[in-house]
This record gives C-alpha cells, structure tokens and sequence, in this order.
C-alpha cells in the first residue's frame, strides 16, 4: 500500500500543476509549445524526461534481462543522434515553427505535408500504446497478486486465465522428467466439449541443460521447457479443428503425475490497469499541454538522474558484485553469455538495434516541440549539448542496473518489466517509492508528449490548413483537447492489439523505424539541401513508410536467409533516402520550371 500511496500523492501534485497551469492556457502556442518560454534548463529536464521513457525503462531493461552485459551498447544511436541533433537545433528553432510536418509543408508543399502527419500518427499512436501497456505494468506489479488457488480435475479455467498465463504448474523440488497436463474445450455457444482432451507438456530438465533442451522444443506446440525447482506458465495455443474460432471455457481432465497446478491471480489484471494508466495520462495531457509538461518535468528529471546514481552501488551490491553476477547466471545456466560485452550481438542486430533510435532522434518531433518551445536559437543549442550526455549517462545507468538486478531474478517473466520487479523487491523502502514515482513520471512524461504531438500536428497542418483556417484561440484549444482524447482511444486500441503479440523493446523499434525512415531524411533534406524537391520528398516518406508497413509480411518472407535477419529499417531507410535524391535530382529542373 505503501507504494500506491506514494504514487497518488504524486499523480495529485501533477494533477495540481496540470490545473494551474491549464488556466495559463490561452492560445495554440500556450498549449503546444508553452507559449515559447522555456528556459535551458528547463529544456533539458523536459527532453530527458520524455527522452527516457518507457522504450528505455521497460523496453531496454527488458533486452538486458534477455542479452546481458553486451546491451551497454544499445544507447550508441542516442548518443550520435543527439550530436547531430545539436547541429540542427539553432536553425530549426529560427523557423518559429509549431510542428515538424510544418517545416516539411512549408518546403515541399501540402502533400508532403498531409503524409508526413499520416507517418507521424502511426508511429505515435502505436508509441503511446505501449506507454499506456508499461503503466499497467506498474499497477499490476505494485498492487501484488492474489493468494494462490490450488486445482484438481473438472475445475474450469477461463480464457483470460488461460491466455494470460495465469495458470501455473509447479514441479516437485529437485525433480526432473517429463509429464502432461490434460484439459478439454468448451464451446462458446453451446454445452460441447471438445471430444478428445488437449495435451500440455512439460518438460523439467537441470540448468545445465536447458539451452540445448528449449531448442529442441523451438517448434513444438503447447509445450515448455524449464529447469527444475522453477514453475512455468501454462499458456495454451490452439486446439482440435472443431474449437479453433470457439475457445472459451477449459476444464481440467487430468492432473499431472508430478507436481502441482494452480492458479495465481493479479489483484488488478493488466487490461484493468492499463485503462487506468491511459484514462490518468489522456486527462493531464488535455489540462495544459506542453506547460503543464515541461514543469512537471523538472521535478522528473531531476528525481531519475538521482535514484539512478543511488540505485547503482545499491543493486550491484546487492547482487554480489560482479563475481556474485558471475556465480548466479552460471548457476541459471541459460544465460551463459550475460557477462560478455562482444560476440553477443551480430551485425545485422547491431543495424536493427541502433539505427532506428538514431533516426529517430534526429526527427523526433518532440525534441523539436521542445526546440520549438525555447526561449531563444543559442538555448535551444545549449539545451541539446547537455542532453548529449545526460541522456547518455541515464540510458547507462538503466541497463546497467537492469543487468544487476537481472543477476537476482531466474523468472523470465518478471523479466519483462525488470526495473519495476527491482524496485519493488531489491530495493529498500525509501529508494523503491522514489524509483517506482521516477518510472511513473517518466512514462507519464513520455506518454503525454507523444500524445500531444499527433494532436498538435493535426490541429496545425490538417485542421487549420484545410477545414477551419479561420478559427479563433479558444476554438483552437478546444480543438487540440478534443484531439488529444481522440488520439488516446485511438492509442488503448493499439495497446489492447500489441498486448501479447510483442515486447515493448520490439513495438519501440517498430514505431522508430516507421517515424525515422518516412520523416527524417525529408526533415533533414528541408532544411539543408536546396536541391530538394517535392516529388523526391513525397516519394521519400511513401518509400520508407511502405516499406516498414510492408516489411514483416509481405516482402521479408521471400528474401534470402541472410537478408531476412535483417528488421525493416535499413532497407527502409535506404529506399527512403535513394528516392529522395534520385528523384528529387531528376525533376529540379521541370520543378523549376513549374516555379517560373
């Protein structure tokens, strides 16, 4: 209780802010970019909070619970990006721009303007998804589970249950073998159960073995692999023919000959959670925008760079040291390369890991609200030069830790949200309630800013360019708060689509890769290469946004095996940017023409 007390304290302080600062709010550029008035410094707190969040503290985390030591190299593409970014600060912010498809508009016309907020919007809506996702990881964990209930044969189990893995088997201590778990299917319309009973196998087997047993297993249906005195989830997929599309009710028919099954609940299920996250985080972002952001974000800033300084010497000596680390993922025996740094990572995960975060960075249209927002070009500058190696340091710091406390923590699922699990179970008290507000703030942050971003860009280059360019102030604010609720359900829907399909290390890189090969190659070319042109610029955004979109289904499937390890974003971004300059060399002089 403790620990949701400390949270509600912290979202009524935001809420307070988010009140006051929403009376502030008068016109387009109050609400979108705090009315130009942020400071340096303020600058700073605001990029980093919205910087580090939840594709950094869940999703990075989790990718160093999965690869160990070697995912120090994952914030590589922050770090050049950001230096590159610095470079491109002053000018953007002279624009006296509000948004990015603005800038591209204002170079290449409405069309590209039209599709690089189509572009943005995807991207953004399928990022505030697993915003909303991670906030339910935070109440679900917090808020504990139920006592466990044991089962015996003819208990029923729902397809929540079932599908949400909340049904467990436990083996006895010390043993190892093989045994089945037996269950039959209820029709969802009618009394039928299927007429033979599905089969669950588990397969319990020393740490010594598990890497080589799991692989075997790769291809198998409706089985685990484990080692022995662990449990497992039993997650049924698929059964006979005559239940495909019916699947509602399953019944225990046989109880294993070893072992226990039972079943182990949250007390606030994930979907529950999540709608409490996104009703919280669309409801602040519609009282203020950006100022009521940018403020609270001072406060979020400053409390993560701290709790992470603190929480680093407390984890690693927690875990033992770095011999301790040693000892423990030896003892796991399936993570044998989790004290590596080189040889982990191939070169085609090195292209999918880092060059989506990079391009992101370089176009992300919240580092440019931001820019957008600042007192002045020569801050703007400054602001960004900081946050080259503060968010360097604060990306470090979370794998790192995520590394330590991965040492103590043999369950993969908890896994998935490791820094939360941490702060809940290795830290103290006092450093547990301040890491568990820094990663409800920090996903609040990041949640918001991008939700406003796809409301603000709608409201600048689709309302007021093409259905109401003559609206007035108010009517414009009541606009982006109605689009900012629009875009939010648009968001839960997405979150309730990519719940269990992928992680949120895979839906991050997902969304960077659509943003970063539609958008920045165009963002960059309007504002430093005068040979652009629209047609090169409209066939860039669709290259890279088709090619993305299309990737996974339809185009990796028939490539070579080599190349198919490959994600979409370098063949994204390289047809992305050969469109750009082939074509926009191609038709300068007829564009040119056109002009005359």
């Amino acid at each position: 209780m403790i620990y949701l007390i400390a949270i509600f304290v912290y979202l009524f302080v935001l809420t307070g802010i988010g009140i006051y600062k929403s009376r502030q709010v008068k016109t387009q550029a109050d609400f979108a970019v705090a009315g130009r008035t942020l400071s340096p410094w303020i600058m700073v707190c605001t990029m980093l909070a919205v910087w580090i969040g939840t594709g950094s503290i869940v999703g990075n985390a989790g990718k160093t619970y999965e690869v160990g030591m070697a995912a120090l190299f994952l914030p590589l593409g922050t770090f050049v990006g950001m230096i590159l970014l610095s470079f491109i600060a002053t000018r953007a912010r002279n624009i006296e721009a509000l948004s990015v498809p603005e800038i591209i508009g204002r170079r290449f016309g409405n069309t590209a303007r039209l599709l690089a907020v189509i572009a943005l919007v995807i991207a953004y809506m399928v990022i505030v998804s697993y915003q909303f996702n991670a906030g339910g990881m935070v109440l679900e964990v917090i808020t504990g589970k139920k006592e466990k209930v044991s089962l015996s044969v003819g208990d029923s189990l729902t397809k929540n249950q079932v599908r949400k893995g909340y049904f467990h088997y436990e083996p006895p201590q010390d043993w190892t073998g093989t045994t089945e778990i037996k269950f039959n299917v209820k029709e969802k319309d009618s009394d039928k159960w299927s007429e033979t009973p599905e089969i669950f196998t588990v397969k319990v087997v020393r740490a010594t073995e598990i890497i080589s047993e799991k692989a075997q297993a790769e291809q198998l249906t409706n089985t685990s692999v484990i080692k022995e005195n662990t449990f497992t989830r039993i997650i049924i997929k698929g059964h006979d023919s005559g239940f495909k599309k019916h699947d509602e009710t399953y019944q225990l028919a046989a109880l294993p000959k070893e072992g226990a099954l039972y079943l182990h609940e949250p007390m606030l299920t994930a979907e529950r959670a999540t709608i409490i996250a996104a009703v919280f985080i669309v409801a602040y972002t519609m009282l203020a925008g950006l100022l009521s952001l940018a403020f609270a974000d001072i406060v979020t800033g400053i409390i993560i760079t701290v709790t992470l300084l603190i929480a680093f010497p407390v984890l690693l000596i927690k875990a033992g040291g770095f011999g301790g680390m040693l000892t423990s993922f030896a003892a796991m025996g399936d993570r044998p390369d989790h004290m590596k740094i080189i040889g982990v990572f191939s070169a085609a995960d090195y292209i999918n890991f880092l060059l989506p975060v990079f391009l992101l960075v370089l176009g992300d249209a919240n580092q440019y609200q931001r820019i957008f927002a600042s007192k002045s070009a020569r801050g703007a500058r400054t602001a960004v030069i900081v946050m080259i190696f503060l968010a360097l340091l604060v990306e470090e710091l979370i794998i790192a830790e995520a590394w330590f406390a991965g040492s103590m923590t043999p369950d993969p699922e908890n896994g998935r949200y490791i820094l939360i699990y941490a702060a809940r179970h290795f830290m103290g008290p006092v450093l547990g309630i301040l890491f568990m507000i820094t990663v409800v703030g920090i996903i609040i942050s990041t949640a918001d800013s991008f939700l406003l971003v796809p409301s603000t860009t709608f409201i600048k280059d689709i309302y007021l360019n093409y259905i109401n360019s003559k609206a007035s102030q108010k009517r414009i604010v009541f606009m982006s708060r109605l689009m900012v609720l629009t875009f939010g359900i648009i968001a839960w829907l997405v979150s309730r689509v990519f719940s269990e399909s992928t992680t949120v290390f895979e839906k991050a890189l997902y969304a960077f890769t659509v943003y970063g090969s539609a958008i920045t190659p165009c963002l960059v070319a309007a504002l430093f290469w005068k040979r652009a042109t629209k047609v090169g610029a409209i066939s860039s955004i669709l290259a890279g946004t088709v090619t993305t979109l299309l990737w996974e289904e339809a185009i990796k499937v028939h490539l070579p095996a080599e190349i198919a390890k490959l994600d979409a974003v370098l063949p994204a971004i390289t047809l992305s940017v050969i469109c750009l300059i082939v074509v926009s060399l191609c038709t300068t002089n007829k564009e040119k023409a056109v002009e005359g």
